[in-house]
């Protein structure tokens, strides 16, 4: 097992952009090996050098929390000022998902082939809410906070695709009750022809309402996606700098432990 670098600490702990979390990490590591290297010369042991090293130039509590601060998107600058982050981000969520749902209700209230039987779609209402409160949790997570992990990010996709297969069967639902109903309720040879269309007309709508959720959530997680590559590819840069070898800082921690 690879032990553990000794800027992972920080890395886990900076709540900033992949880049800005590079930058750093890079910049640091840069200054400790130049900082151990001087002090192995002036006669320091080298163990002893690198932990000086790291304890003069790794930021830690306000230090970090500042470097946090300058770092983070002008949204999360904002926030932080106003206190009560997460409130405000909470609030910020809420609010979307209200917004949404008010959005889904007017539809499925409105004058239209649902007409009485319309409380078979209040679910979906539900779930377009809850579509766009996990999408707006991404949103600050990149935009606010700037940093949305590999894991919260997982997360939350895999939250998306449960809610929009939700959201289809829910429809699928909706539409095969109606032409249960249809089927009992209507007679090929004294129905009309508008009842039967209005019946159609229903089950489709029940279905298209279905597809029309799980497709707001799919563009919605789309969106997003420019800006979630780039932080994979930041990731993947971060990983290869705690992978690769012959950095001075790991080497020397190698050759004290082998000392002793």
């Amino acid at each position: 097992m690879r032990p553990e670098h000794p800027l992972e600490r920080l890395e886990r702990e900076m709540q900033a952009k992949p880049r800005r979390r590079l930058e750093l990490l890079e910049e640091v590591d840069a200054d400790a090996q130049a900082l151990q290297s001087e002090l192995v010369r002036r006669g320091r042991r080298p163990r002893q050098a690198r932990e000086d090293a790291l304890q003069r130039l790794v930021p830690e509590g306000e230090a970090l929390t500042l470097l946090e601060f300058q770092h983070a998107p002008v949204l999360g600058r904002w926030a932080r000022e106003a206190g009560r982050t997460e409130r405000v981000e909470g609030v910020a969520i809420a609010i979307v998902a209200v917004l949404a749902g008010l959005a889904a209700a007017m539809v499925v209230r409105s004058p239209g082939p649902l007409g009485a039987t319309s409380i078979l779609a209040w679910p979906q209402v539900v779930v377009v809410a809850l579509l766009a409160a996990n999408w707006a949790r991404a949103v600050i997570q990149l935009w606010v906070r700037g940093d949305l992990r590999p894991r919260l990010r997982l997360l939350l996709w895999r939250r998306q695709i449960g809610l929009m297969v939700a959201a289809v069967a829910l429809g699928a639902l909706g539409a095969a009750w109606e032409g249960y109903m249809a089927i009992g309720a209507l007679d090929p040879d004294t129905s009309s022809s508008v009842e039967i269309w209005r019946a159609v007309r229903r089950i489709v709508s029940f279905a298209g309402l279905g597809l029309a959720a799980a497709t707001f959530g799919l563009f919605g997680w789309l969106s997003l996606t420019p800006r979630l590559i780039t932080d994979e590819m930041i990731e993947r840069r971060i990983s290869h700098f705690f992978s690769r070898t012959g950095s001075p800082l790991t080497a020397t921690s190698h050759t004290d432990q082998g000392r002793h």
